[in-house]
C-alpha cells in the first residue's frame, strides 16, 4: 500500500508539472479542448501527460481501498476481487470516506475507465473538470485513507503520502 501512496504522490507531481509545462499552469477550457481534439502528435502528448497521470492516481487510490477490503478489514470476501463500487460503498460505510469523497472517487473511476478504453464520447471539458476536481479533493482523500487505515492498525509512512 505504501508503494501505491508513493505512486499517487509521484503522479500528482507529474500531473501538476504537465499542467504547468504544457498548459501554462491551468487547464484553460479553449486551450485544453483544442489540444485534446487535435490529431497533432505534440498536442496528443500534452494531453496524454495529463490523462495518464490522472488515470494512475485514480487507479492507485482505488487499488489501495481494494487491498484493504480484500484483507477483510471491512468484511468483503478475500477470495473475490471486489468491484470498485462495492469497495467504495464498504469503505464509506466503515467511515473511511465521506459521501462527497465517495462520489468524487466513483465519478473519477468511471471516467478513467472511459478514458482507458478510448470511448469516443469522452469530452475534453469532462476530463478538464475531473482533473481539477481530483486535484482539489486529493489531499482530503489521502488524509481520509491514511486515517481510516490507521484505525484498522495499518500505518502508512507519511513520506509516502
Amino acid at each position: 500500500m505504501a508503494r501505491r501512496f508513493e505512486s499517487i504522490r509521484e503522479h500528482r507531481a507529474a500531473l501538476e508539472f504537465a499542467v504547468i509545462e504544457s498548459f501554462g499552469g491551468e487547464l484553460d477550457r479553449p486551450t485544453w479542448r483544442e489540444a485534446f481534439d487535435s490529431s497533432d502528435p505534440s498536442d496528443m502528448l500534452r494531453t496524454m501527460a495529463v490523462t495518464g497521470s490522472y488515470s494512475v492516481i485514480v487507479n492507485a487510490y482505488v487499488e489501495i481501498l481494494k487491498a484493504a477490503a480484500g484483507s477483510r478489514l471491512i468484511g468483503l470476501l478475500p477470495h473475490r476481487r471486489p468491484h470498485a463500487d462495492q469497495v467504495l460503498a464498504a469503505v464509506q460505510s466503515d467511515g473511511g470516506l465521506s459521501d462527497g469523497q465517495a462520489k468524487v472517487l466513483h465519478d473519477c473511476y468511471v471516467l478513467e475507465g472511459r478514458i482507458e478504453h478510448a470511448s469516443p464520447d469522452v469530452a475534453a471539458d469532462e476530463i478538464r473538470k475531473a482533473v481539477e476536481r481530483l486535484l482539489k479533493a486529493l489531499p482530503g482523500l489521502i488524509e481520509s485513507a491514511t486515517t481510516w487505515l490507521k484505525s484498522h492498525g495499518i500505518a502508512i509512512d507519511k513520506a509516502s503520502t
